[in-house]
């Protein structure tokens, strides 16, 4: 099995919510940990996820667990359960593997002075700090990226609440909705925002290319002399990930492993390519290009065998390549029309768009420099890598996965990758490296049968199936594939068809979403797998028997479902962009609320970062961030569904009924030491809102003087201030001995806006003096407690008060005859004239006023 990059990285196949109360676990099932551990018995603990996670080649059982209210991850190592702590302390232990168990392979069998093509991976990347820094300023302030594609939403939100109107719709009358065309001014409006967004975003990656490039190029440099001293040459050099390839004699291979600049090494793994009613079966003409999103300004790359770039369908856009102007097969040609083809007929996804870029792909030291070239320029938004490195049945995240996630983390682009032509296969995965990296979207082939209609659409037999290795969910969509028409390089157009067609629709989709103003590309993922078909193959190789399923699903062969561009529109900006700490555990989540009807859903989306560590061996990459997605019914505070994948960065979540929905997106543990922040995109239902949460303030009603030992009536009104219901909420008072009422005292739920009180019987203290008095609210809503509180006094004076003293000036005198004369008939807990504090002004207030009139206490 092929040795990993990790340090703690989280992959396996979650399981459901089990409460162990007491019970004990049992033995660890082998097929996921291999170890057999012994899980001993647990207290008040409750499992929400079970899983593997990938140590140097080999998969180790873990779990993700509430214990007496606190998160806790266990890893099973050597027969014993290990906290998260604990595994990364025990990791950092191990000696260094450098070769991948393929490596190792590979120099075994060789002669010694046999020539080998390897990738070198060097410790030092200084890629996602410099990504980091570029884009946080570039987002920020009144002209940044986010304000810039806020002001994009507004003027698409014109053409989709024309259609929909302001009340939520259920989805059998949403799929009835056709969304109104723009005007011209909007559409030429959007256009401006969209070109300073793009010039903006592309200067961001341009800078951080040339301070990555700069950065690396001294450790290259001195490697490359090592390499040379070794007999062996560097065959490609990429910046983005600081990777060498080499060509090197294969007894020459383990001092170059013993270099400590060296990190990984791996084999270069070769590449294959992975070989019109798509714009009425996707839904494109009546959403996206009838309101002239079309990619606009937004640009494309292209990772593959080159393009035809004279062909009449593609020659008006502009090109950029470091490969020339033809291409060396048809594969790169057809990919690029499914793209951007701007043929009457054979259109392309996002035939509107600007540039297509183009770069050389092949085996991973061919694929990762013609990566970087892309990346240099600054351009794309998407690129499509419709090229497989080996089937994925021996590593859960390799070499390759890696460097795909860090090229998408580090600049901001998506990268549409194609599941490959495995079929159902005999038991191991099928798909093919990089469509386990994490942050990419990887495609499987969707057969239309050559129909506009979508019902008898199916996944095509030769589609490779998932899940990876240790049980991550990938495919993560399904798109068309078979009978994609696209350009040729003989000028004409072909059926090129299989997974590679399926991944640039999917790609073409993320271009559209970015061009009507979604503001990342882990965003638009989000709102492409919130809107899919779902689909289920009946865990049978047949097509046959497989379904449309309500709802959410994901399945090994159609990922989170059938791509629906119509859907994807009407929802486009349906969507909410944040972060999260890991830490406070009252400050670790985010709240939302809003209107779900049954089988509707809500897709979480954050990005998986790859830096690693150069100070210390192991080489580390930074561990995957834990989030979690729950919905709530707000009225009861009952769980409508929940989304805790220890391994994945997707959550999604469905409800089984129509109503109001709090949803929480929640950290769960701690994050990468590395990771402070970790953002997130969130796509939801029409007419979501971001919440606070519950809030209090509090009204105190008493008498603000009382003799010594005097038992009075005391009032506390609760208002929740927040912007959802309050559920648990109770009172408690301190300060004064509580005569009757319960205390704590349980008011229950709360309405936002609303208010409930609780009515104590106190005593004052024996001696005189001035008492202070508070209270505390406490809520335990949403999983989460919240709370308030606010505080009084009272004195205890030996003279006795004056009952008729309603202005509080110490006597009672014609001021307070006019108080309680004007306040006459006031019913309410705020009465100026309520001298016996019962709620009211009436006849006994003014007899207490007239007994008590002279009185000056």
């Amino acid at each position: 099995m092929e040795a990993s990059l990790m340090l703690m990285s989280h992959v396996g196949i979650a399981g459901g919510v089990v409460a162990l109360c007491g019970a004990s676990v049992g033995l660890l099932p082998e097929s996921a940990g291999g170890q057999g551990a012994t899980v001993p018995s647990t207290a008040d603990a409750i499992v929400l996820a079970t899983g593997a996670i990938e140590h140097d080649g080999s998969l180790l059982h873990a779990r993700k667990l509430i214990v007496d209210g606190t998160e806790r991850v266990e890893v099973a190592v050597d027969g014993r359960l290990m906290s998260a702590d604990e595994y990364r302390a025990w990791a950092g232990m191990q000696p260094p593997r450098v070769l991948t168990a393929a490596a190792q392979h590979a120099v075994a069998a060789a002669p010694v002075h046999q020539p080998l093509d390897l990738v070198v991976v060097l410790r030092e990347q200084p890629a996602a700090p410099v990504a980091r820094e570029v884009f946080s300023r570039a987002r920020s302030g009144p002209d940044g990226l986010d304000a810039i594609s806020a002001r994009m939403r507004d003027i698409t939100a014109k053409s989709i609440a024309a259609a929909r109107g302001p009340a939520s719709m259920p989805p059998e009358q949403e799929r009835g909705v056709t969304a109104q065309p723009l005007a011209d001014a909007d559409m030429a409006e959007r256009r401006v925002l969209a070109e300073a967004r793009d010039e903006k975003l592309r200067q961001a990656r341009i800078e951080i290319a040339q301070r990555i490039a700069a950065a690396v190029q001294p450790s290259q440099a001195a490697l490359s002399v090592e390499i040379a001293r070794l007999g062996g040459e560097v065959t490609s050099r990429t910046s983005v990930m600081n990777i060498v390839g080499v060509r090197i004699p294969a007894g020459k291979v383990g001092e170059l492993a013993a270099h400590p600049a060296v990190a990984r090494i791996d084999l270069d793994h070769p590449g294959q390519p992975e070989l019109d009613n798509h714009r009425q079966s996707l839904g494109l003409t009546t959403g996206f290009w009838a309101n002239g999103i079309d990619g606009g300004v937004h640009d494309v790359g292209v990772l593959d065998t080159g393009v035809q770039q004279n062909h009449a369908a593609l020659s008006s856009h502009t090109f950029l390549s470091n490969m020339g102007v033809n291409d060396t097969s048809t594969h790169g040609t057809g990919m690029a029309g499914i793209l951007a083809s701007t043929d009457a007929t054979f259109r392309g996804m996002a035939f509107g768009c600007d540039k297509i870029v183009v770069a050389l792909a092949g085996s991973i030291n061919t694929s990762m420099p013609g990566m970087d070239y892309i990346a240099s320029t600054g351009e794309p938004e998407n690129v499509n890598y419709s090229f497989g490195n080996g089937t994925a049945n021996a590593s859960d995240y390799s070499t390759t996965d890696q460097f795909f996630d860090g090229v998408i983390d580090t600049f901001g682009f998506m990268v549409s990758k194609s599941t490959g032509n495995g079929g159902f296969g005999s038991g191991s995965p099928t798909i093919t490296h990089p469509a386990p990296a994490y942050n990419l979207m990887a495609s499987a082939n969707m057969n239309d049968q050559n129909t506009v209609t979508r019902t008898d659409d199916r996944i095509d037999s030769t589609s490779s199936r998932g899940p990876t290795v240790a049980g991550r969910k990938k495919p993560d969509i399904t798109a068309p594939g078979t009978n994609s028409m696209s350009t040729h390089p003989n000028g004409g157009f072909a059926n090129i068809g299989g997974t590679s067609s399926a991944s640039p629709h999917t790609g073409g989709g993320v271009v559209l979403l970015l061009d009507m103003g979604v503001p990342s590309v882990k965003t638009a993922k989000a709102i492409l797998l919130n809107t899919t078909d779902a689909m289920d193959d009946n865990n049978t190789s047949s097509t046959a028997d497989d379904t449309f399923v309500n709802g959410s699903f994901w399945n090994r062969r159609y990922g989170w479902g059938y791509l629906n561009l119509g859907q994807a529109y009407l929802h486009g900006l349906d969507l909410f962009e944040d972060s999260l700490p890991p830490a406070p555990e009252n400050a670790d989540f985010r709240l939302f609320k809003g209107v779900m009807f049954t089988n509707e859903r809500a897709t979480l989306v954050w990005q998986r970062h790859v830096a690693y560590n150069g100070a210390t061996f192991p080489t580390q990459i930074e561990s995957l961030s834990d989030l979690d997605l729950t919905a709530w019914r707000e009225e009861t505070n009952a769980v409508l569904g929940a989304s805790q994948s220890l391994i994945d960065n997707v959550e999604q979540i469905d409800v089984d009924s129509d109503g109001n929905v709090v949803l929480k997106v929640e950290a769960f543990g701690a994050f990468d030491p590395d990771v402070p922040l970790e953002e997130f995109g969130l796509a939801t239902q029409e007419n979501f809102s971001a919440a606070s949460g519950p809030a209090f303030a509090a009204t105190w009603v008493h008498q603000s003087t009382a003799a010594p030992n005097e038992e009075f009536s005391l009032t506390v009104q609760v208002t929740n201030t927040g912007d959802v219901d309050a559920h648990g909420v109770t009172v408690t008072l301190s300060g004064i001995t509580v005569v009757s009422g319960a205390n704590p005292q349980a008011l229950n739920a709360i309405a936002d806006g609303s208010v409930k009180q609780a009515v104590w019987t106190v005593r004052a203290a024996a001696s005189q003096g001035l008492y202070p008095l508070s209270m505390a609210v406490s809520s335990n809503s949403y999983g989460e407690t919240f709370t308030g509180s606010g505080n009084s006094q009272y004195e205890v004076s030996l003279t006795p008060a004056c009952a008729g003293d309603l202005d509080g000036n110490g006597g009672t005198d014609s001021t307070d005859l006019n108080i309680v004369l004007t306040d006459f008939g006031c019913e309410g807990l705020e009465c100026a004239g309520d001298a016996d504090n019962d709620g009211d002004t009436d006849s006994t207030d003014l007899n207490i006023v007239l007994t008590d009139f002279g009185c000056n206490g």
